[in-house]
């Protein structure tokens, strides 16, 4: 067995998030054949009230390797503000060549805004990242790190799958076998979506229709019939085309679910289940804010289990707020502990939320594989793990990496057997039921005794509300235009799919579904015709099929009359006599009146100088270049309209 130690290679987004690999891309100049851990990493930390930021030195490998600093992108930080904060300015990238820079808004629709923020021509990402935590408004900031997957060289001496004997998935499949109605997204480098073991079980976006090029269900994705790809920013998350190293999230996703009793190939955890699948890795890494939108992403369309098998040294805030996110909706986040030996497990996995699991990897004798790192929460086999990689093959990889899926699979079969249970009771029967191992906070998961533990604790317990992403819509109609479609999430507490049916009590108000099944999201028109000028209120009353009587309201305002086509704010930024007045280098909010947290409007473009394009009821720029441009305004519900902004 081939021993590895984390490597960070080069970081690209967020406080303190380094990345572990197990064997290293030969492609992949940056890589020193050198095995180095990085168990810490530089952390841009607000210092209260001037959010001033502090670095933490990086320790000496405990493998014998040289020590080293992570390498941060060169292109970019991550910056969170405060909720509800005006954007301040922030040094501009000139030599851009572009008069207005589009900044990516990272992050749900109804948390604070999250940038991505260009580094100026050479600007130090870290104390770049320093100086934007220092301005008003801003929670944090962070440079940008990699992750990478882990797994250790294969070993061809384990030829069967022993490691569902090990945690007794067959004790537990006498209760069931999965469910396609439980979801589990894979955070990883792509799924192979041919792969006849792994294409029965994916998980299809019921509310997206396939290659149409068009964000069908209005959550700001084009075309993520069956997850999404963050690196690339397209629909498809199939692994990339070439490379060794591609085909580690479809060992994953194998491990968690491979279809059973099809005979094909092998079985996962799981016969039945949905996997997400979410490329959020490339092939030299996993960018932090990257793995953050791909988190959001899973808790937003119904996953109720992320599998991370990924991680590093440094502490990023924008990871740990997107797990901190999907416990408060009841998701269980897995991950794996990493693979360098050392005595804790390194980021994500050394969390302490309540809805995060670690897993260190178990050899065959019943014992920690020597490589993985001890004191994660359980064990499960990672050594010689027998998974789907390119379509139709199988082959056998070890890691902490390999481990993680079977508790993924684990919980997923639990939620199977008990739709309705909570998180905290998922997390209770794994924990509960362990076998001890030397090196684990609780021991070997298994997969029979944690289902009995589950059933015997059943309890009727109140079932999960409908909650909704924001409570209420204002919609603006000048000169007779109809306002363009606004979009709110609906979900249930816990996570559970329930059946709702939503009922306007305004004609004005049309609704482009009014029944489904939880995650959903609900997209408004208003119709202004006949209405007078003036405001005019109505509701949406949505109720589940199982609560009726706690039904929640949706309130939606519609304003007739004159109005501005847009509205800005940020320090140096005006809407004044129908232009856009902007102080060279500011930095500013754009946004169609009435859009705000927790509502998207998708099909909105904003088409910039020079033919950047930008998706969305709101978009976030840097003003770079003086002079006057136009920015174009459409989408698919009417006519383009020109916004003259002036850079002063």
């Amino acid at each position: 067995m081939h021993r590895t130690c984390n490597v960070a290679d080069r970081p690209l987004a967020s406080a303190g998030s380094a990345g572990w690999i197990d064997r290293l891309a030969p492609e992949d100049p940056l890589l020193d054949a050198a095995e180095i851990e990085i168990p810490h990493a530089e952390r841009i930390r607000p210092r209260r009230p001037r959010r001033a930021a502090a670095v933490i030195a990086l320790a000496v490998g405990a493998c014998g390797g040289p020590s080293t600093a992570p390498q941060h992108a060169p292109d970019s930080i991550v910056v969170q503000l405060e909720r509800d904060a005006e954007p301040p300015s922030f040094a501009a990238a000139a030599g851009s060549g572009a008069p207005i820079i589009p900044l990516q808004s990272l992050g749900p629709s109804d948390a604070p805004a999250m940038l991505r923020l260009p580094l100026p021509p050479g600007e130090d990402p870290v104390a770049f990242a320093r100086e934007a935590a220092l301005r008003p408004g801003v929670e944090f900031a962070e440079p940008v790190y990699l992750y990478r997957q882990g797994r250790a060289p294969n070993d061809p001496r384990f030829k069967e799958l022993w490691g569902l004997t090990a945690i007794d998935a067959g004790g537990a499949w006498a209760s069931t076998v999965g469910d396609r109605r439980i979801t589990v997204a894979v955070v990883d480098d792509g799924v192979a979506l041919t792969h006849p073991d792994l294409a029965p079980n994916l998980w299809v976006n019921p509310s997206e229709i396939a290659a149409n090029g068009r964000d069908d269900d209005g959550d700001g994705y084009v075309d993520d019939v069956n997850g999404y790809d963050f690196v690339g920013n397209r629909g498809d998350p199939s692994p990339a085309r070439t490379g060794e190293e591609r085909w580690h999230g479809s060992h994953v996703a194998g491990t968690i679910g491979a279809a059973g009793d099809n005979r094909i190939g092998i079985s996962g955890v799981n016969w039945k289940v949905a996997l997400m699948a979410l490329r959020a890795i490339g092939p030299r890494g996993g960018r932090s804010d990257d793995l953050a939108r791909a988190i959001d992403y899973a808790v937003d369309h119904g996953a109720r289990v992320v599998n991370a098998s990924w991680g590093g040294g440094g502490q990023s805030h924008a990871i740990a707020k997107a797990i901190a996110r999907a416990g408060e909706r009841g998701v269980l986040v897995v991950a794996a502990a990493g693979n360098d030996g050392a005595s804790r497990p390194s980021f994500p996995a050394n969390l302490g939320g309540d809805n995060v699991l670690s897993v260190g990897a178990l050899a065959p004798n019943g014992r920690l594989a020597p490589f993985s790192n001890r004191g994660a929460s359980v064990a499960a086999p990672g050594v010689g793990i027998l998974s789907t990689t390119a379509p139709g093959r199988y082959e056998r990889y070890d890691g902490t990496s390999m481990a993680a899926p079977h508790v993924s699979g684990v919980a997923a079969l639990l939620w199977a057997a008990r739709p309705e249970a909570k998180l905290e009771e998922i997390r209770r029967a794994i924990l509960s039921s362990t076998a001890s191992v030397a090196g684990t906070r609780n021991g070997r998961v298994d997969a029979a005794r944690a289902m009995a533990a589950l059933l015997a604790d059943a309890g009727p317990g109140p079932a999960g509300g409908l909650v909704l992403s924001r409570g209420s819509l204002l919609f603006v109609s000048s000169g007779g235009r109809m306002p363009r479609t606004q979009t709110v999430s609906l979900r249930a507490e816990g996570g559970e799919a329930k059946r709702w049916t939503a009922r306007p009590d305004a004609r004005w108000v049309r609704l482009v579904t009014d029944q489904g099944e939880t995650p959903a999201r609900l997209s408004v028109h208003a119709d202004p015709a006949g209405l007078l000028p003036g405001e005019h209120v109505a509701h949406v009353r949505i109720e589940s099929a199982d609560r009726p009587a706690d039904a929640v309201v949706l309130e939606v305002t519609l304003h007739v009359g004159d109005a501005p086509a847009v509205v800005a704010n940020g320090s140096g930024c005006a809407v004044r006599d129908g232009r856009l007045h902007v102080d060279r280098g500011a930095t500013c909010r754009l946004a169609l009146p009435g859009i705000g947290a927790g509502a998207t409007a998708s099909s909105v473009q904003w088409r910039l100088p020079g033919g950047a394009v930008v998706q969305g009821g709101s978009m976030y720029a840097q003003f770079v270049t003086r002079g006057e441009y136009q920015v174009e305004l459409g989408g698919t519900e009417e006519g383009a309209l020109a916004l003259t902004v002036v850079v002063e």
